[in-house]
């Protein structure tokens, strides 16, 4: 039987729906935040090679305490879903739905160039975020505003380091400020005005820091 898949963004959550069905918000979990399945890429794209999207999580928490993830496959002219809990204890709990690729495709492609929810913040986060071009093993997360004026891009190497780059934005100029900050990530990392943290407690900054480099203090 195929499905129809809906994708939308509702109050900054990404909401999935299957032949009509709310997944994201049953058994009161809700949608994830669109940063982690929209920015900087759009986990929905299918592949023949299997990738995860998370479609429902802990409202408050968010997908690190409770979450559901569906795998997704292209299969010819379908696209497979899988999807339950992640926790081990609960792969029982799974279930299955196989749309037609053309109409899944054209629904992920619908939500992926829909920015109508977006803020300043959170349209400049996109325009530096996606396709950034990083030190090799670093990876983008989020940009968000802090004090007045300042927008900080949060990096990491998984497992390793998080590192934070302070800059300065106009938020009544999202567009320009992104292309200044992509400007300035492009450049060699040891000019960057970064902050790090070592997630294994390492005493030692990234290779590629530069002599400004500071560590977090929490």
């Amino acid at each position: 039987m195929i499905s129809l898949l809906s994708l939308s963004v509702e109050g900054l959550r990404v909401i999935v729906r299957i032949d009509g069905e709310d997944v994201s918000r049953a058994d009161d979990n809700d949608g994830p935040d669109p940063w982690h399945v929209l920015v900087p890429v759009n986990r929905f794209v299918a592949t023949d090679e299997p990738t995860t999207a998370t479609i429902a999580c802990c409202p408050g928490c968010g997908p690190d305490c409770v979450a559901i993830e569906t795998s997704i496959r292209r299969e010819g002219d379908t696209v497979r879903w899988e999807w339950g809990r992640t926790r081990v204890s609960w792969q029982v709990d799974r279930r299955t739905a196989v749309f037609d690729a053309a109409a899944y495709d054209a629904e992920v492609a619908r939500i992926g160039s829909d920015h109508s929810w977006e803020t300043a913040e959170r349209r400049a986060g996109r325009l530096i975020l996606t396709d950034l071009a990083l030190p090799p093993g670093v990876g983008a997360v989020k940009a968000h505003a802090a004090d007045a004026g300042e927008l900080v891009v949060w990096l990491e190497e998984p497992d390793a380091y998080q590192i934070f780059v302070s800059t300065v934005w106009d938020p009544e100029r999202p567009d320009e400020s992104a292309a200044q900050v992509r400007a300035l990530l492009a450049g060699p990392p040891e000019s960057w005005p970064a902050e790090w943290h070592s997630v294994k407690g390492s005493q030692d900054p990234p290779a590629y820091a530069g002599g400004s480099w500071t560590r977090v203090q929490w």
